[in-house]
């Protein structure tokens, strides 16, 4: 689906933030399981595991990190999760729903340690408004720059009662891209804002990727995420203990729920 790709793509820079901070501390190492999981609903659940090292990801063999009990607890029963291979456990029959409000717990042994997370899924956004649907904006040519005045920011405004976390996305759905800059490789395809409390988010025009229709998806996060991912994003080069709601462990096991909206970004010339 394509709104696990996009969470793929957030969280890949996380976790290997995670292991190069573990490098720095290679002396008292003992080795522990990354764990990436987020619960959508909608989605099936999936685990991935990665077993950490001082120097590289999956330093335990393939056979090891595919054999173990990966367990979700969900209305007061544990279900067992199918292993996929390369690390990845999955509810394939979908048995698990993913419910708003509702705990899930992981559980799973690593090296005869008990690994252990707990989170709750927050709720979908509601209120949901943007301010337009479309905006038209004058390609950037850095051979030939003229200044040109951009459209005013678009707007998402959303309901935030409890002064939750949020965070946005846009990404082009056009299989043909044409980027807003001429002839520019964007370093990420996906524009992301950083996790706020609030109710409004603005999108800046000239921030966008591409031209044509863009998806915007409102994420509603858990404390945990926004933790694990404001922290990975630091500039800092000092070492901090990577963030973490896994017990013995490292990565993250987190709820999500979201919103999606479309932008067309025309061409004007």
């Amino acid at each position: 689906m394509a709104r696990n790709l996009i969470l793929s793509i957030l969280v890949i820079s996380g976790l290997m933030w995670i292991i190069s901070c573990r490098k720095s501390v290679s002396e008292d190492f003992s080795n522990q399981p990354v764990v990436e999981s987020y619960l959508l609903p909608g989605e099936k659940v999936t685990v991935k595991i990665s077993a950490e090292s001082p120097y590289e990801v999956n330093a335990t063999s393939e056979k090891d990190i595919n054999k173990l009990q990966v367990k979700i607890r969900y209305l007061g029963v544990w279900y067992s999760l199918i292993p996929m291979g390369d690390g990845v456990y999955k509810d394939t029959t979908g048995i698990i729903k993913i419910i708003p409000d509702s705990t899930y717990k992981l559980l799973f042994s690593y090296n005869n340690i008990t690994i252990s997370s707990s989170t709750i899924i927050p709720g979908k956004p509601t209120s949901v408004t943007q301010s337009v649907t479309q905006v038209k904006i004058k390609q950037f040519d850095p051979d030939n720059p003229s200044w040109t005045q951009p459209p005013d920011p678009i707007k998402i405004t959303f309901s935030n009662g409890d002064e939750s976390y949020y965070f946005l996305t846009v990404e082009c759905m056009d299989s043909i891209k044409v980027p807003i800059f001429k002839d520019s490789i964007p370093d990420n395809d996906i524009l992301s804002s950083q996790p706020m409390i609030g109710t409004e988010i603005y999108i800046q025009p000239m921030s966008i990727r591409y031209f044509g229709k863009n998806r915007i998806v409102l994420y509603h996060i858990n404390p945990e995420y926004s933790t694990f991912f404001m922290q990975q994003n630091s500039t800092s080069q000092d070492y901090q203990e990577p963030p973490t709601n896994v017990v013995n462990g490292l990565g993250i096991f987190t709820g999500i729920n979201t919103d999606t909206l479309y932008l067309s970004v025309v061409r004007k010339y």
